[in-house]
């Protein structure tokens, strides 16, 4: 596997024009959609044994403690949190991470993987966990995979509540961020009229200011002169 090559192929959904999704295809992008499988792979693996050991406390009337040694690694957290962890942790594999290289690596992940990702989306989402980073990754499997995605019966339901959930939680973030942008710009008039300063951004546009009136005072001297 060479470490770089030209990835050609057109993405559904991309009319003529539109900007590619990515140029490259490198070995880190293939290995990123490989630990998101992994750890697809684990969460299914965990949930069915979840469910399973559940069955057996109920059958024995009391509750058997087991836990997977990659679990207990990490604290002995949970499968969903986990999987929250390792996912957030493989597709920002690089505190540099561009949308090309996101983009690539769920490209380059089988269509197989797409459904019980997308319902593990809908989880993150009403859980409030890495909500922008979702929808990145959300809508572009959305735009790549759109045929496939709304021809399967078994997917409509999910996809109507990833609708209602997105909305409602983006539309909660917008409100969060508005209510502190006004909060802060209330604190802002506060601290200048009971101390008398001002915030760097104004103070800088009013030390501008002074100099351009100075610039044309100057001007004007040499003129008379």
């Amino acid at each position: 596997l060479s470490s770089k090559w030209t990835f050609s192929e057109s993405v559904p959904g991309e009319t003529e024009g539109e900007a590619a999704p990515a140029g490259k295809k490198s070995i880190e992008t293939v290995k990123a959609a490989e630990r998101i499988m992994e750890a697809l792979e684990l969460y299914r693996e965990e949930t069915r044994k979840s469910e399973e050991h559940k069955y057996f406390c109920e059958k024995a009337g009391k509750e058997v403690r087991t836990s997977n040694p990659i679990l207990v690694a990490f604290g002995n957290v949970t499968v969903k949190p986990f999987l929250s962890f390792i996912y957030t942790i493989t597709i920002s594999f690089s505190s540099v991470v561009i949308t090309s290289e996101l983009e690539i690596s769920l490209l380059v992940l089988p269509f197989p993987y797409v459904p019980e990702l997308l319902k593990l989306f809908n989880t993150y989402i009403q859980q409030g966990l890495e909500v922008e980073l979702v929808c990145r990754c959300l809508f572009f499997l959305l735009k790549i995979h759109f045929g496939q995605i709304t021809s399967n019966q078994m997917l409509v339901s999910i996809i109507d509540e990833l609708k209602t959930n997105t909305l409602s939680k983006v539309c909660q973030i917008r409100d969060v961020l508005g209510f502190n942008s006004a909060a802060l710009q209330f604190l802002q008039r506060e601290i200048e009229s009971k101390e008398d300063v001002m915030f760097f951004a104004d103070a800088t546009g009013q030390l501008e200011g002074k100099k351009k009136k100075r610039r044309k005072r100057e001007r004007a001297v040499l003129t008379i002169a």
